[in-house]
This record gives structure tokens, sequence and C-alpha cells, in this order.
């Protein structure tokens, strides 16, 4: 008995030890701009009501990468790897390369750019001029013996040099407002001139 009572007490200051304290402060899981937020919002929400949406998957990525989730952005795309759309390899590189992860960077690109090869109409130049720089960026860690693991610092600094210069446009996409005709007013007529009266005659001398 005397056992049993002393197992319920330890079981007792074992559950009061793990119990969250008061005091324990959360955070969100994302933090940004209000803006940022709400559009976020709307495009897991698009997300979820088109799952096969290869834009939509895109977009979303680019709003995780945004607020700094690159880890989300590659969950977001993974669903999509091999289906030969360079964009969404071009957004997972991005991803990988910041998650410091160069040699996964470097198979986006690689496949990126096989994408580009085989729908060239699909691809802009500015989009394959990316990605083989930022593939030939993510060669040098491998290159000059970096490893993230062992080395994050360095590799950090290579990484961000390749991104500062690669670096996908993540804004959203602007809706053009229509463009107005300015009105030009029209010319004045031109009015006959004002008739002046004769000058008076000099007067002569007396």
């Amino acid at each position: 008995m005397t056992r049993f009572l002393d197992l319920v007490a330890i079981l007792i200051v074992a559950v009061l030890v793990l119990l969250p304290q008061p005091g324990v402060t959360v955070f969100p899981a994302v933090q940004g701009d209000k803006t940022d937020l709400d559009r976020l919002a709307g495009l897991e929400d698009a997300r979820y009501r088109a799952p096969d949406d290869v834009q939509a998957a895109v977009e979303l990525a680019r709003a995780y990468l945004r607020v700094e989730q690159p880890a989300w952005a590659v969950a977001a795309l993974e669903p999509f790897f091999g289906r030969g759309e360079h964009a969404v390899h071009q957004v997972a590189a991005y991803a990988y390369a910041t998650l410091l992860l160069p040699q996964d960077a470097l198979k986006q690109t690689e496949q990126g750019l096989a994408a580009c090869d085989a729908k060239p109409t699909h691809c802009p130049d500015m989009a394959r001029i990316r990605l083989q720089y930022l593939g030939d960026l993510m060669r040098q860690p491998a290159q000059a013996g970096v490893d993230p693991q062992t080395d994050p610092l360095r590799a950090r600094k290579l990484v961000r040099e390749a991104l500062r210069a690669t670096k996908p446009d993540l804004r959203p996409t602007a809706v053009p407002s229509p463009t107005k005709t300015p009105s030009t007013a029209p010319a004045p007529s031109t009015a006959p001139a004002p008739a002046t009266a004769p000058a008076p005659a000099a007067a002569g001398s007396r």
C-alpha cells in the first residue's frame, strides 16, 4: 500500500511539473504586415479549394517566402514536383537555398531548366537566367568544400550572395487600373482683334 501511495505521489508531481506554466508566451506561427497576412489567408483558401491548381500553389509558396517561411513554401510545392513547371522549381530552389540546402536547391534549378527546355514558350528568358545563375552559385559551396552543417556561417554567406541576385519576384501581382484618356481642353477660338480708335489728328500751328 505504501508503494502504491508513493507511485501516486510521483505521478501527481510529474503532472504538476509537466503542465505548462501560466507565464508561457505563445507567439503566432507567422508574423508580417497585415496586408501580407490577409493575402496569405486568401491564397491558402484558394489552394484548399483548388488543390490541383499549379499557379495557386506557386503564388502561395511565394507568399510563404514573403513572410519568411521557406519550409512551408517547399511543402506547398512538393505535390507539383516533376510536372514540368519551371515556376514550381524556381520558387522551390529559392526556398531550399534559404534553408541552407544547396544540393536540393541545385536539383530544383536543374529540373527547372529541363522544364524550360521542354516548354520554351512558357519559360521567360529572365526565369531561365535566374535558374542558371542560382544553379551555378549553388555549386560553389560544394566546390569550396563548405558543409552547411559544420560551417553554417560561411554557407549562409554564399547562399545570401546567390539569393540577392536570383530572388524571384515575391510581390503580389497588381491589378492594372484602367487607363483614362486625359481630356484635352478645347482650343480657344480666335476672336477678332478689337477695333482701335483712330489717333487724334495733330492740331496745326496758329
